[in-house]
């Protein structure tokens, strides 16, 4: 058609955005530019009312924003044409173009024409909206609302608004982003389990399964066969092979309740699962490798029982439950202090 430029602009009712999809005649950064708002320039007022709109000359049109600012001064001689894209009455955007028009009937003769590839490409554009666009926007909407929720995060399954409570809900939505063994610290009572749940649910693998298991409930000779299941024949009533709670877990969240409740010989087995996430069942060989994340929680001190030899010290190391300080003592008094702070939910 000898036009100068071209471009088919679509239509995002959400964000109330009419965007280039496509040019002709136009740079990248130029069709980058071309962003208006409904009722907005020429463009703008073809979507708002669904109607063609025909500018002779765009030199004398003040309607004529020049939003990609690709035009020069010969260019106010052009002439600019633009029909509404439309299915079923919507708007869906618009096709337009420019050229140098010497009469009025090849004006109106190439409208028709533009508004013919309109008609033809109307589903084609729909469809385009519906599978891209739209989806697009949903998902920034998506993200948008994610970052809201992010920034006043708290647990649903926690109440309390006071300053000490805020300063957990801080720690738990931090704790969340990663994968990170987390051990929380508090007297009976205060609401361990409730801030393990609130990790898992909250965290990137809350569709996987949160098994609870407390260290104290079970006597020692069973506590190591739940853990870690036990083949067959491996003991007296071992009728079958078995999955110990770690392998339940697989793909979500292990909570261990009490774990200063767990044997010396357990607390070795536990280190290796932290270390390696694999593991053996009672009575077998074979190496059961794991993808999951271990929530600890107990009401013991137990920077005081690695001193008395009645818990690994491995297990209280940076890298694993406790303090970012080595020192025992030092330890314990960041302990204390962090307990009176939280009043009972201790996340390190």
């Amino acid at each position: 058609m000898n036009v100068v430029r071209a471009m088919v602009s679509l239509f995002e009712p959400g964000s109330g955005n009419i965007f280039i999809h496509e040019s002709f005649g136009l740079s990248e950064e130029e069709q980058a530019k071309g962003v208006y708002f409904l009722g907005e320039g020429v463009t703008g007022r073809v979507v708002e009312t669904g109607e063609a709109i025909v500018v002779p000359r765009i030199g004398d049109e003040p309607s004529f924003l020049d939003r990609t600012q690709s035009r020069s001064a010969s260019d106010r001689r052009l002439s600019f044409l633009c029909v509404p894209i439309m299915r079923s009455k919507k708007v869906l955007g618009t096709i337009s173009a420019e050229r140098i028009y010497d009469n009025s009937r090849l004006l109106k003769l190439d409208v028709e024409v533009l508004s013919i590839l309109a008609t033809m490409t109307a589903q084609a554009v729909e469809l385009y909206l519906v599978e891209n666009v739209e989806k697009v926007a949903l998902e920034n909407e998506n993200r948008r609302l994610r970052s809201v929720i992010k920034s006043r995060f708290k647990p649903s399954n926690i109440i309390g608004n006071s300053k000490p409570m805020q300063d957990v809900y801080k720690l738990i939505e931090k704790v969340t982003r990663t994968k990170t063994t987390v051990l929380i610290l508090g007297e009976s009572g205060v609401g361990k389990e409730l801030v393990a749940s609130a990790i898992h649910f909250n965290s990137n693998v809350a569709k996987g399964p949160f098994v609870k298991f407390n260290c104290a409930a079970l006597p020692e000779s069973v506590i190591e066969s739940e853990l870690f299941g036990h083949e067959k024949g491996s003991f007296t009533g071992a009728v079958g092979a078995r999955k110990g709670r770690f392998e339940e877990a697989h793909g979500g969240t292990i909570f261990l309740d009490e774990v200063g409740e767990l044997t010396l010989a357990v607390q070795a087995k536990l280190l290796r699962v932290l270390q390696e996430k694999t593991f053996e069942r009672v009575g077998g060989n074979a190496q059961i490798k794991v993808d999951l994340r271990i929530l600890a929680a107990t009401n013991r001190d137990l920077i005081a029982m690695v001193e008395k030899g009645t818990f690994r010290e491995d297990l209280t190391s940076p890298q694993r439950f406790s303090s970012d300080d080595s020192a025992p003592a030092r330890s314990r008094e960041r302990y204390h202090r962090s307990r009176r702070l939280f009043r009972g939910a201790v996340l390190e």
